[in-house]
């Protein structure tokens, strides 16, 4: 009797939590559209969304954010072209190739990879990568669209391959006995057999890639060049939306047209990740269907 007790009320308690937790992202979600809203009904949302100047603190006012946003999503993309590819093959090798008295302290490593604070990429990304960026492209500053790209992808790789690795274990499981039996090799049962079936894992690691590369902000901060400029070159300057905010939020009045512009940034910027999910979500029942 008391052990029904203790699991209807650990039940209970799981129920709570997470109804707080949406409630919690919904007053999250309302908070930024009411301080947003403000911006909104002096700027219309297209000319603040595809406007091509950001000048909040001029007398001639310009608020858009196209380059920002382009920036984002130039960032993002590089940094999942970067690391997907890696991803999958280390993901393959510890799935299927790595021995267990190595791939232990692998998969341990790849874990505190994931845990190490942002700032500590951009620490080693100014110390180690701009100087090497300086010197093999002559660049006065190596601060640049394809510096921001490198750290982002290494920051994103951990998340990929735990992915990743997940589902091409559990892919492999209903045809590694049958390819041992009738004889066919390894490479071609993982190659023909497992990438195709964990497709969805893969979309899925590169989605949660994304979406962290997109909310980074102080690695990004230190390598970017934090320019407001249209992402045409690699090694270009850019800012994207989480650099915005972080260098103009402490700077911009309280209930000022700039701090409004900041949350309108911040609103459009989730509005984003929320499509992209959305996306992923579609095109998973998709395959799977």
């Amino acid at each position: 009797m008391l052990h029904y007790r203790f699991e209807k009320l650990f039940a209970a308690t799981v129920k709570g939590l997470t109804v707080a937790a949406l409630f919690i992202l919904l007053f999250i979600i309302l908070f930024i559209l009411k301080e947003s809203l403000v911006v909104f009904r002096q700027v219309s949302i297209g000319d603040f969304i595809f406007g091509g100047q950001w000048r909040p603190v001029s007398l001639n006012l310009r608020l858009g954010l196209w380059p920002i946003l382009t920036a984002s999503l130039v960032l993002s993309a590089l940094a999942l072209a970067l690391a997907l590819p890696p991803a999958v093959g280390a993901a393959l090798f510890l799935a299927h190739v790595c021995p267990d008295r190595l791939g232990r302290p692998l998969r341990s490593l790849i874990a505190i990879m994931a845990g190490i604070p942002s700032v500590v990429y951009g620490f080693a990304g100014v110390v180690l990568l701009l100087p090497i960026l300086e010197r093999l492209f002559k660049m006065s500053s190596g601060d640049s669209l394809l510096a921001g790209g490198i750290v982002l992808g290494v920051m994103i790789l951990p998340f990929i391959i735990a992915t990743t690795t997940e589902s091409m274990e559990a892919a492999a499981q209903g045809h590694s006995v049958v390819s041992r039996a009738m004889g066919v090799s390894r490479w071609y049962m993982l190659r023909r057999l497992v990438l195709p079936a964990s497709r969805m894992g893969i979309i899925a690691g590169a989605v949660l890639g994304v979406s962290r590369a997109m909310g980074e902000t102080m690695a990004v901060i230190m390598v970017v060049g934090n320019s407001p400029l249209l992402p045409t070159e690699l090694l270009g300057r850019i800012k994207p939306i989480p650099a915005l905010i972080a260098l103009e939020i402490g700077s911009a009045p309280l209930g000022s047209i700039h701090y409004h512009a900041l949350f309108g940034a911040g609103f459009v910027l989730l509005v984003l990740l929320l499509a992209i999910n959305l996306l992923f979500y579609f095109l998973r029942k998709r395959l799977v269907s």
